[in-house]
């Protein structure tokens, strides 16, 4: 009775706190005159981008005042400051690049006036010059370089000797984009690394993103855990964000190295086959399927549907908007966030979750909270009932705030097929046409359309401000049910993809 009580009076609460979007019939996603002001909701979102920056330099340890530095060097970047149910605390080799990669985008954005925070990336390069050489129960990195593979390591820096999903193939690529990311902005201000175990940008290169390359030059064809850390197969978050790594490592040996022609063959043969398997042969695109199966084994088998929010991470952690002069090169790695496959995926978690997790169903019409996969049975500390994440539920704006900006940086007319009628079809009345639909650059129908675009990737900001605490501090999930928060408390990856969110916000506004 109690439990029911309380989720009474949280629905009841929440309806009133936040009505951000209201469903009206020329627009679903139009604010409600009783809905919170508009300044409400930005005093917010600046705030909550603030509290999230300044958690995730809490769980890296040299710029956090609260990490003893013996347990957590300068640099290392914890999952969660929680040791025990669960015990997240440890550096993981995945959780780690995309968090670091939010620090670039920082440093980008501040024109390079941090050197703070410089520092703390650079520190990050040099312990991971050291993990990749660390032996493990993933194997070596002089023989054949397996070791690499290895997921997560202790805080101090030393290896972690247990029973886990391993292989994981993920953390080679996606460390190799994100310190490419930082060669990137230190070309861009005309700098080098100041750490003294980095002597210059080329250095980085030869010494700790070509080994990874190497690895996925050895790997990418091979089984492996996924994101999640619960099924050995072929994953497309794996694959899509290993190939932006094969693509980053061609330009660096452009700029750094012309001399390992080898290499640079390994590079681009791998880049065309690895590309053949994804768009091809993996089963991650199926014909009478309108979204990515993530993993194509557990459809065959029956136990999945494929869908998977690690669809949308992999997108927009394999694309990048940041450089103008990259764009076109990224452009030609497939399922970009405006890719059919990409927007369906996004469309049909939307309308699984809407539904499953009871604490989104008095929010019809509005943007919902996301959980990892529709069969998840992983409730922050054991196996009962999947919830919803935090990442995901940021993912979602984030796809959205990209297309807005990626439309408008570019002034590309809006081109709406018959893969993406239904989706594009909530913001804008198509009527019962079965041809494409072009909506020109500029036009009425084109701002209200990008428009409606904002607010309905705002509605998923906003099922965020209902879940955090007080002190918008997030955990890793929150109950399906009651959406209280639950799992890994302060976990690092949840800041940083509410603050990649937030801040992508800020440009499409920016731009439109």
């Amino acid at each position: 009775m109690l439990r029911s009580t309380v989720i009474i009076l949280w629905i009841v609460c929440s309806i009133q706190a936040i009505s951000l979007v209201s469903l009206q019939k020329q627009s679903p996603f139009q604010i409600d005159s009783e809905s919170i002001t508009r300044q409400d909701f930005d005093i917010w979102l600046s705030e909550q981008k603030d509290i999230a920056f300044k958690n995730i330099l809490k769980n890296i340890g040299g710029i956090s005042p609260s990490l003893n530095t013996t347990l957590v060097p300068e640099g290392v970047v914890i999952a969660s400051p929680s040791s025990e149910h669960p015990n997240y605390f440890y550096q993981w080799v995945r959780d780690s690049a995309l968090t670091i990669r939010s620090l670039i985008y920082h440093l980008d954005d501040s024109k390079f006036d941090d050197l703070e925070i410089s520092k703390t990336i650079e520190a990050y390069i040099a312990n991971n010059h050291k993990l990749q050489r660390l032996p493990n129960l993933s194997g070596s990195f002089d023989d054949d370089y397996s070791g690499l593979g290895e997921p997560k390591f202790h805080a101090d820096l030393t290896a972690f000797n247990e029973h886990w999903g391993r292989p994981q193939r993920d953390g080679p690529g996606l460390r190799a984009s994100t310190i490419t990311s930082y060669l990137n902005v230190l070309e861009k201000y005309g700098k080098n690394p100041s750490h003294k175990d980095l002597s210059d940008c080329k250095y980085v290169y030869s010494e700790i993103i070509k080994p990874d390359l190497l690895y996925i030059v050895k790997n990418w064809n091979k089984s492996g855990f996924d994101l999640w850390e619960e099924i050995d197969s072929n994953h497309f978050f794996t694959s899509i964000t290993s190939l932006r790594a094969i693509q980053d490592g061609i330009i660096l040996y452009k700029r750094y190295d012309n001399e390992d022609d080898q290499f640079f063959q390994q590079l681009e043969s791998t880049y065309t086959e690895l590309k053949n398997f994804i768009e091809n042969d993996s089963g991650f695109q199926q014909q009478h399927i309108p979204y990515i199966v993530e993993c194509p084994q557990l459809l065959k088998e029956g136990k999945r549907s494929g869908l998977d929010a690690a669809t949308l991470l992999g997108s927009l952690h394999s694309h990048s908007l940041e450089n103008k002069n990259l764009q076109q090169v990224y452009e030609d790695i497939p399922f970009d966030i405006d890719d059919s496959h990409i927007i369906n995926s996004f469309r049909a978690m939307v309308a699984d979750m809407k539904y499953r997790y009871p604490v989104n169903r008095f929010r019809t019409g509005f943007g919902v909270g996301l959980g990892r996969y529709p069969e998840d049975i992983y409730d922050g500390y054991a196996t009962s009932e999947g919830n919803p994440w935090f990442i995901s539920t940021a993912s979602a704006s984030e796809i959205l705030y990209k297309i807005v900006f990626k439309l408008n940086s570019n002034g590309d007319d809006l081109v709406i097929t018959k893969s993406t009628k239904e989706f594009f079809s909530q913001f804008i009345d198509l009527q019962d046409s079965i041809e494409d639909v072009v909506i020109q650059y500029g036009s009425e129908e084109y701002e209200k359309v990008t428009l409606n675009l904002m607010e309905y990737a705002d509605s998923f900001l906003a099922v965020i401000k209902d879940h955090v605490d007080n002190s918008g501090r997030m955990s890793e999930q929150f109950n399906k049910y009651d959406g209280f928060m639950q799992g890994a408390e302060d976990l690092t990856w949840s800041y940083s993809a509410v603050w990649n969110c937030i801040r992508w916000r800020g440009k499409a506004l920016a731009i439109l």
